[in-house]
């Protein structure tokens, strides 16, 4: 039978009544595998790609340089995003769609603006929540005597410079890796449903982080991108929430920067904060208003979540990444 919404669409042909169930889940199993397989190869190399970058660059002339110019580690930044993650994701891409004829990524216009801005209120709000979340996991790790850190950029001073940060930290990578994670990842397995395909890429988002500070949020901030993706049926909107949780934190870098006052610093951020969490709880609740009927996709394969889940992770190439992020991870944690 063919499972139809309420408007008598069909949705999904999976129940053809001349297979079996035995037969439809190695199909889905199979399905689900080939995204497992295209992500991790996908995050091994861009750990290849990000290792033959930075030793390229210190062998060359521009190593001295990019040492001690705060501009050129931006530029740098860009190159590792579009070759690194976007070169590799839309390959990704392509061996999942080939032989489908449908693109890459949906890049289709939201269903309103309306929602699409509500939802990125939503979707920032659980950014702030997953900000705090992982500070007191930081908190709690360092108590037990372990030390977290992660990356650590330092903004220049001179605008030009800025300019370029702000689009290496703020721009780039809300564009490469929304397109890497809600689109080659979590569009394709929608059709498994939705809560799966959301929880899914925000595991893959962040295992990508490669540190215990980065990923705790980046889990969390996937979840929320993810489920606004996924109502408003736009890449764009996790594109638009992406963007707004980076440049405020670029915002707050710059501020640290240029105010020399610690209790001035203190005022201005919890002022700040205090807004902009009125903001996005004032947003949220119109998206809940907006929204009206709009419901996740149900998952209508032969498939259980746990079936699912290990369909997408159990494959050589997916082990392979997490290995490699996991020791990467390791080089982020020490005893204090």
């Amino acid at each position: 039978m063919q499972k139809n919404n309420k408007d008598g669409d069909n949705l999904y042909n999976f129940y053809d009544p001349e297979n079996s169930l035995y037969i439809r889940r190695e199909n889905e199993k199979e399905s689900i595998k080939q995204i497992g397989i295209a992500a991790g190869l996908s995050i091994i190399a861009y750990v290849l790609i990000q290792n033959i970058l930075s030793i390229l660059v210190y062998l060359s002339p521009l190593g001295e340089i990019y040492e001690k110019d705060l501009t050129m580690q931006s530029v740098v930044s860009i190159f590792l995003s579009v070759f690194g993650i976007l070169v590799p994701f839309a390959a990704a891409g392509y061996y999942i769609n080939k032989g489908k004829g449908t693109p890459v990524v949906d890049f289709s216009r939201p269903v309103s603006i309306p929602l699409m801005l509500s939802a990125t209120a939503l979707g920032f709000f659980v950014c702030l929540a997953g900000n705090y979340a992982t500070s007191v996991f930081v908190n709690f790790m360092d108590a037990l005597g372990i030390s977290l850190s992660a990356p650590d950029y330092s903004p220049p001073s001179d605008f030009a410079g800025r300019i370029i940060y702000t689009v290496s930290i703020a721009v780039v990578p809300a564009l490469v890796e929304e397109f890497a994670v809600r689109g080659v990842i979590l569009q394709p397995l929608r059709k498994y449903g939705d809560r799966f395909a959301i929880l899914a890429s925000a595991l893959i988002f962040a295992v990508m982080h490669g540190n215990l500070i980065q990923a705790p949020f980046a889990m969390i901030a996937g979840v929320g991108i993810g489920y606004a993706v996924c109502i408003t049926n736009s890449i764009w909107t996790g594109v638009l929430i992406h963007f707004v949780n980076n440049l405020y934190s670029v915002i707050i870098e710059f501020l640290a920067e240029d105010i020399v006052g610690v209790e001035e610093f203190n005022t201005i951020y919890i002022i700040l904060t205090i807004a902009l969490y009125a903001v996005s709880v004032i947003g949220s609740v119109a998206f809940v208003i907006i929204k009206k009927q709009r419901k996740l996709m149900p998952s209508f394969t032969a498939l259980s979540e746990s079936q699912k889940m290990k369909a997408l992770i159990f494959t050589i190439p997916m082990i392979i990444a997490l290995i490699m992020m996991l020791k990467i991870t390791s080089n982020f944690i020490s005893a204090n």
